[in-house]
């Protein structure tokens, strides 16, 4: 739902063929509730899941911990490893 409203413009590659693309989403801010203690292995949407995240089907919204953790995770290379907490929005 969240790439419905985004833009979708053309991306010409080398050899000049044209594909559809969606435009860069802009990373909503959320409100922070807390953060929660997180080790090498846990996964976003196990993490989403907790029942003191957003418990049962809390994995649909592993896209809030990205968006509010993307500059921790953007230069930990996207890896959950070696993070000590993650930001939880409300």
């Amino acid at each position: 739902m969240r790439y419905i409203e985004v833009d979708t413009i053309s991306f010409t590659d080398i050899d000049g063929n044209s594909y559809p693309v969606k435009d860069i989403r802009p990373i909503d801010t959320e409100t922070i509730a807390y953060e929660i203690d997180v080790k090498d292995g846990d996964l976003l949407d196990e993490v989403a899941s907790r029942k003191e995240v957003y418990g049962d089907n809390g994995e649909l919204q592993s896209y809030r911990l990205f968006d509010a953790n993307i500059v921790k995770l953007t230069e930990a290379g996207f890896k959950i490893q070696g993070l000590k907490t993650l930001k939880v929005p409300v």
